[in-house]
């Protein structure tokens, strides 16, 4: 919740205990990242213990981000979020290689945090934007297919990370970890990764609930099984391919835009043009995606033969996702 009118310190006049909360979340957070970091479990646990992991560093966020968009923000406070989350993102992630493995680690975790914080900042103002509780139809709706373009779509962005090697997305993207079952230094190896997107409009989402009073508790209850579940999908089946779908790597605000749609659907008045607006915006992007979807993209120049470009130095092999290490988008 943004409040033009009063600009005051952060905190100053009004009910800190949100923000308290999200930190202490967070904090949580941060610790249990280096417990799965320096702690070793049995080889027979790895998978179980992983399962349950990366169902916690789902959670745990989304918790931190519905508490935190209860505190009545003021924009400099939200701004504030943000400068913050990416200084200790960026910041730490960038002098941490500078360090022991084991100070890195530490580091790492708080860079991890501050992906939360910056998201939750950015994600209050953009809810500034929203002046009306009916926008959080078409805007969930647009989000949703544009975010199936954004993974499925062979020339979308996610996808061609996804498809590729992920240094990118590992530079950006908040990382779940995976346990070992041998003592390490500390070093983080990712099991998944979650797009910062999704933490930034499920905070978009959540403040304008709570703008507009909506159900917003209703909104987290369901939103964070279904996308544990999300998870879930792609660490256990990420190697299977359903058409041109792969579910190694899954466009997450589709159901985040799904369940804030059909917790709060009954809180939705519309004009009979609003409703035809909505229809039509949401078949001509339902078009768009089915033509592209059957569309092939062209296939690339064919090279030179072997004899004919002389022998060349092998390179590693860039490997989609699997079920041991999916992109949760």
């Amino acid at each position: 919740m943004i409040h033009n009118e009063t600009i005051q310190p952060l905190g100053a006049a009004a009910d800190r205990k949100p923000l308290l909360d999200a930190l202490f979340l967070l904090i949580g957070l941060t610790v249990l990242r280096l417990m799965v970091q320096f702690v070793p479990v049995p080889l027979s646990m790895v998978q179980t213990v992983s399962l349950i992991i990366s169902m916690v560093f789902v959670g745990l966020p989304i918790a931190a981000l519905f508490r935190a968009a209860a505190f009545k923000w003021s924009i400099r406070a939200a701004a504030l979020a943000l400068l913050l989350g990416l200084v200790l993102q960026f910041g730490l992630a960038f002098v941490a290689p500078m360090f022991v493995s084991g100070v890195a680690a530490v580091l790492h975790g708080f860079s991890q945090g501050g992906l939360v914080v910056w998201t939750l900042g950015l994600g209050v103002l953009l809810s500034q934007m929203v002046n009306d509780k009916n926008l959080i139809v078409p805007i969930a709706i647009f989000l949703a297919l544009f975010d199936v373009w954004l993974v499925f779509v062979p020339e979308g962005p996610v996808g061609q990370i996804a498809r590729g090697n992920n240094t990118t997305l590992a530079t950006v993207a908040y990382q779940l970890p995976r346990p070992t079952n041998v003592p390490t230094d500390g070093r983080a190896v990712p099991l998944a990764y979650v797009g910062p997107a999704d933490f930034l409009f499920m905070a978009m989402f959540f403040a304008v609930l709570y703008r507009f009073q909506l159900r917003i508790r209703q909104t987290a209850i369901w939103l964070t099984p279904v996308l544990i579940c999300y998870l879930l999908t792609t660490l256990l089946f990420g190697s299977v391919r359903i058409g041109p779908i792969s579910l190694g790597a899954l466009p997450a605000l589709l159901p985040i835009g799904a369940v804030v749609l059909a917790a709060n659907y009954r809180e939705f008045k519309f004009t009979a043009e609003e409703k035809l607006t909505t229809i039509v915006l949401t078949v001509v992007c339902l078009g768009l995606l089915a033509w592209r979807f059957n569309v092939q993209p062209p296939k690339p120049p064919a090279e030179p033969s072997m004899k004919a470009r002389g022998p060349k130095r092998s390179k590693s092999m860039r490997l989609p996702p699997t079920a041991e290490q999916g992109q949760f988008r």
